[in-house]
């Protein structure tokens, strides 16, 4: 059942303070449209609102795309892989810097599974680095422009 916007407005501070750029029920509606996150709300992250938050945050995680910045349409993708080898983090595994590919349990950034790029451990791009470092290989050795680089929400 999809969220409703009054569901998600009884989990916020409901005073209409406008911190966030609008009113309470509004922020609530830009939750459920994901126009927004559960921290861009400057009460919530105040200790009195620390179970509201958890909850939001269960009720709306972090996407790939709002932790890389990157978004990989399937119906583009053709499985070539080059944007599994030319992923620096992924070359750290010397399995895929000498062409091989990864084994199952290798902890990498992109990855080929069932013939579509997969991006099982998007925390370890470096676009997720804490400062995220700029790095687009991915994007500009997709031959069939699978993968599009977009702002982080």
């Amino acid at each position: 059942m999809p969220l409703s916007v009054l569901d998600v407005y009884k989990l916020l501070p409901k005073t209409n303070c406008k911190k966030c750029g609008t009113v309470c029920m509004g922020f609530a509606a830009k939750l459920v449209a994901r126009e927004a996150s559960p921290e861009d709300c400057p009460l919530l992250l105040e200790p009195e609102f620390k179970e509201n938050l958890e909850a939001l945050r269960r009720l709306f995680p972090k996407t790939e795309k709002e932790i890389t910045g990157l978004l990989i349409d399937e119906e583009r993708c053709i499985g070539c892989g080059n944007c599994v080898v030319v992923c620096e983090e992924n070359r750290l595994n010397d399995e895929i810097a000498h062409g091989k590919g990864s084994r199952m349990n290798d902890e990498v950034v992109l990855l080929i599974v069932d013939g579509k790029v997969k991006l099982p451990n998007p925390k370890k791009c470096k676009r997720a680095f804490e400062p995220p470092e700029f790095c687009r290989a991915c994007v500009d050795h997709c031959p069939t422009d699978a993968i599009e680089l977009v702002s982080p929400s």
